[in-house]
C-alpha cells in the first residue's frame, strides 16, 4: 500500500496505555486462563513475568518474549477469534476519547493514522480494523500449518526496535520522519518519540513525563 497517494503526514500510536487505558495482555491473559487455553502454571508463570516486567527487574525484550511461549502449540485461529472475542467484550471500553479525538484531528488534515506496537498481530487487528486505522506495525507470530510456534518474525516491535520500524516505514512510503507524530505512554517509547518532529506523551509513566516536561512535549491525560 503507498500511503503518499492519498495522506500528507504519518500519525503513529501505541496501543497499551495510550489508545487504551489498559494492558490488552492482561485481559487475554485472564480469558485464556478462564478458558482453558492457558494452564495454571503458565498462568502463574505470566503473572511472574509481569509482575517483574513491571518492577523493571530484568531485560524487558527477554521478558515479553518468555511471555509468548504459551502461544506455542496453539491454532493461529484459535488465538485470532479469542483476541476479537476479548477485544469486543472488554478493551473496545477502554479506548480514550481524547486519543479519538487526536485521530479525527489527523484524519481533517489529511494525515495517516498507524498502529506501531509491540503487541502482536491478533491483538492489534481488531483495533485497527474497529478504529479504521490506515495500517499497522506490530509483532508478527510464526506459524507452521496455522499451528504458533511461540516464535516471532524478527525481532519484537519493542524500544529501539519501533524507532527502526517507523524510520524503515516512512523511507519505504516516501514520508519524512520529521512530520510524523507519535503518541506513546512509557520510557521505552523515548527512542521512536525522539525520531519524529512531533512526539506526544499519553499518561506517561514517571521516567517518560520526566523527559516529556523537559524536552517541552505535549502531554495527554494523567500520568501513571
Amino acid at each position: 500500500m503507498t500511503l503518499r497517494k492519498r495522506f500528507a503526514y504519518i500519525a503513529f500510536y501505541d496501543l497499551d496505555h495510550t489508545i487504551l487505558t489498559v494492558n490488552s495482555a492482561t485481559y487475554l491473559v485472564e480469558a485464556a486462563r478462564n478458558r482453558g487455553i492457558m494452564s495454571a502454571k503458565q498462568y502463574r508463570h505470566a503473572v511472574y513475568l509481569s509482575i517483574i516486567y513491571k518492577l523493571d527487574l530484568g531485560d524487558p525484550t527477554k521478558m515479553i518474549t518468555r511471555m509468548l511461549t504459551w502461544l506455542k502449540g496453539l491454532s493461529e485461529k484459535s488465538v485470532k477469534e479469542l483476541c476479537r472475542e476479548v477485544y469486543s467484550a472488554s478493551l473496545v471500553g477502554t479506548i480514550r476519547g481524547e486519543i479519538l479525538a487526536t485521530m479525527e484531528e489527523h484524519r481533517r488534515q489529511n494525515g495517516a493514522v498507524v498502529l506501531l506496537s509491540s503487541a502482536t498481530a491478533p491483538v492489534c487487528e481488531p483495533v485497527r480494523d474497529h478504529l479504521e486505522m490506515d495500517d499497522m506495525i506490530c509483532t508478527r507470530l510464526v506459524s507452521k500449518n496455522g499451528i504458533l510456534t511461540g516464535a516471532t518474525h524478527g525481532r519484537l516491535v519493542y524500544a529501539k526496535e519501533k524507532k527502526v520500524r517507523l524510520k524503515a516505514y516512512c523511507k519505504e512510503h516516501g514520508y519524512d520522519p520529521g512530520d510524523a507524530y507519535y503518541y506513546g505512554d512509557s520510557h521505552t517509547d523515548h527512542h521512536v518519540m525522539e525520531s519524529v518532529g512531533n512526539p506526544v506523551a499519553v499518561s506517561p509513566d514517571k521516567r517518560l513525563r520526566k523527559r516529556a516536561l523537559k524536552k517541552n512535549w505535549p502531554i495527554i491525560g494523567p500520568p501513571r
